[in-house]
């Protein structure tokens, strides 16, 4: 006979595969819709399933939307950059918040615990009167700059609780051996704390790579657009949507996502679960 514990581990395991499944729904329905002809995509009949595999939507994304390279190339750079420089501050500050101890440090550490708890679109305005008095709207500077920004704190929290795991034992052995600070930090401690580094790099790259406010707002021609801008523009002449153009460059525009993801997702659980419980 099966065990109690068994039969629990089973019904738990299914219903979290219901969920799962629950939200693959809206993935798979875009992932159908864009292999489907248009006569099957607004028919007033349900038909989950393609009749065929038709790829004239992906084929029409670079003549209905003429900038998609242009929009792809800004989603790259800005998500690059951003997420480069977010990691950067993250780690020396969670670092210097775990690991030392100086004037003013609980002040910073509550002021960063502040701006966690504000939305990030009430910045918007003054970000954008700063950047038109310094000729910045419509660069990709202009976005990178608010991203490092609205992400910096949570990355900081989790960095932080991060290092709080490391034992102050492995940097002192690091410095008996006559590692200086940095060779301390660079190569004894931040090996130790790559499932927060890769943490940080999903959280940002995620939400750099769909946001649409900033993007929207600070951002005004294709030269300096995202991705999450240009598909809002593929409408027809009637100025309705083209579903099967649209779910193709939103699978398209998921690929990027799915890769970094799928790459590190054995650390996400692992960083995201200390630094929210040492933190």
């Amino acid at each position: 006979m099966l065990s109690k514990k068994k039969v629990a581990r089973f019904f738990v395991g299914l219903i979290l595969a219901l969920i799962s499944f629950g939200w693959l729904i809206p993935f798979i329905w875009t992932l159908l819709t864009s292999v489907k002809v248009n006569d099957e995509i607004y028919t007033n009949i349900l038909k989950f399933l393609p009749s065929h595999l038709y790829f004239g939507h992906y084929r029409s994304i670079f003549t209905k939307l003429g900038s998609f390279f242009s929009y792809f190339k800004n989603s790259v750079v800005v998500s690059f950059w951003s997420v480069l420089f977010n990691v950067i501050f993250a780690a020396t500050l969670g670092y210097s918040f775990s690991k030392f101890e100086y004037y003013g440090k609980k002040i910073f550490e509550g002021f960063i615990m502040l701006v966690i708890t504000l939305p990030y679109v009430i910045y918007l305005i003054p970000i954008y009167i700063m950047q038109s008095k310094m000729n910045m709207i419509d660069t990709n500077l202009g976005l990178i700059l608010p991203y490092i920004a609205t992400n910096l704190p949570m990355s900081v929290f989790i960095m932080r609780g991060q290092f709080n795991g490391v034992p102050n034992e492995m940097m002192e052995a690091a410095r008996i051996d006559g590692a200086n600070q940095w060779q301390t930090f660079s190569k004894t401690v931040i090996p130790v704390v790559k499932s927060g580094i890769a943490t940080v790099i999903i959280m940002t790259f995620v939400t750099v790579w769909g946001e649409f406010t900033y993007a929207r707002t600070l951002s005004v021609t294709p030269k300096s657009q995202t991705l999450a801008v240009g598909i809002t523009f593929l409408r027809d002449e009637a100025a309705s949507w083209q579903y099967g153009t649209l779910t193709a460059t939103i699978i398209l525009s998921l690929i990027p996502v799915m890769v970094i993801f799928l790459s590190m997702q054995k650390y996400f659980v692992k960083g995201i679960m200390a630094g929210a419980i040492k933190g």
